[in-house]
């Protein structure tokens, strides 16, 4: 290239166009300069501009909802990017059967999607997976069309006092006057806090929180086979994991299992004392999945995984368990604890340096105060 000023650097052609009066020539930038000025700082102000551009930060794509064919005619939604809320739905000649209907905006553009893709197929069952406002909010969309199922202490939990049936996210009544303040909600319950509050007074309440929530038309109390059509799907109460009326969704005929909240694939998450359960019980409940016929898992959040995932999410949870109790029997202290214990095998996992500490943290509470 015959012009010194095209081999600088950009961002050095930048500070040599900002300055260009202020320094020196250099022989070759002079005869530049007398061969055409004006084009070179042209050029110079162009590599200026997109150097300039590229050094600002770019806005992050607006993220596009998706319907993805999971197997046969099982479909999974994802709502939002990374820990957005998952669901999946089922398509039959009688109509189909919806898993969580998540909130009233997201269902309504659902809603939109299945009439164009399936015509004649209405939503006949929603199942709400458990009470909680992130995942059941959006029911009323279908409830022209739709009966809803659900555990039967879904019921209790959305009559119960805040401290009996907390919302998601380690959110908790500290003052224990069964409402919410801005600061004693966590995570996405603070997120939403001015979405949530109905009468906009500064307090969240059950009733406002569960406000959007259909009550369901059917309850079970540990499993329930649901036939629509030709399909069939079978509900598995999650033995009081993460909440008394979680369960997951089974799809025998597809060989896959819709796996609610805290099963996660190849990840280290999350620091919220096992929702103030014995670690036990998530193990416990994992057993119980590993004895279905599937192969393929689809998170409520997160990504999808296999059966073997399940099953090294269990055994993750068994060594976490060992190594924590150990240090208990030899007396050390949390923070000791923290430092011995690596379970380096799992280093790969996602969310293995941010959240290992918390996790540990939640292994102790859980086996010393349940």
């Amino acid at each position: 290239m015959p012009f010194a000023i095209l081999n600088v650097h950009r961002l050095e052609a930048c500070s040599i166009f900002q300055n260009r009066k202020a320094l020196p020539m250099e022989p070759e930038l002079a005869m530049t300069r007398r061969r055409g000025t004006p084009f070179i700082l042209a050029i110079a102000a162009a590599v200026c501009l997109q150097a300039a551009a590229q050094a600002q930060p770019q806005p992050a794509p607006a993220f596009v909802r998706s319907i993805t064919q999971v197997r046969d005619d099982l479909f999974k939604v994802q709502s939002g990017p990374g820990i957005g809320a998952v669901t999946v739905f089922l398509v039959t000649r009688e109509g189909i059967v919806l898993a969580d209907p998540l909130n009233q905006e997201f269902s309504s553009w659902l809603k939109g999607e299945l009439a164009a893709r399936f015509p004649e197929r209405p939503v006949r069952y929603v199942l709400e997976t458990h009470y909680h406002w992130d995942h059941a909010r959006g029911g009323a969309v279908f409830a022209d069309t739709a009966k809803f199922i659900a555990h039967q202490n879904m019921l209790k939990n959305m009559d119960a006092r805040i401290r009996d049936a907390r919302p998601p996210g380690d959110t908790d009544d500290l003052d224990g006057d069964d409402r919410l303040t801005r600061e004693e909600a966590l995570t996405g319950t603070r997120a939403q806090f001015d979405r949530l509050d109905g009468n906009a007074d500064g307090f969240l309440t059950q009733p406002e929180m569960m406000s959007e929530v259909r009550r369901p038309d059917i309850t079970f109390a540990d499993r329930h086979t649901l036939e629509l059509g030709d399909g069939r799907v079978e509900l598995v109460h999650a033995g009081n994991r993460h909440s008394s009326d979680l369960f997951d969704v089974y799809f025998p005929d597809q060989k896959v299992l819709f796996a609610q909240d805290y099963l996660w694939a190849k990840r280290v998450c999350c620091g919220f004392s096992f929702d103030r359960r014995p670690i036990r019980t998530v193990m416990d409940s994992i057993r119980t999945l590993e004895a279905l016929d599937f192969d393929v898992v689809i998170h409520s959040h997160w990504e999808p995984g296999t059966k073997a995932d399940l099953a090294n999410l269990r055994i993750f949870l068994e060594e976490l368990e060992r190594q924590v109790s150990a240090g208990i029997a030899a007396g050390k202290t949390l923070d000791a604890i923290k430092t011995d214990v690596r379970l380096e095998q799992y280093r790969s996992w996602a969310g293995y340096d941010q959240q290992l500490p918390q996790i540990i943290e939640s292994a102790y509470n859980s086996l010393t105060r349940y």
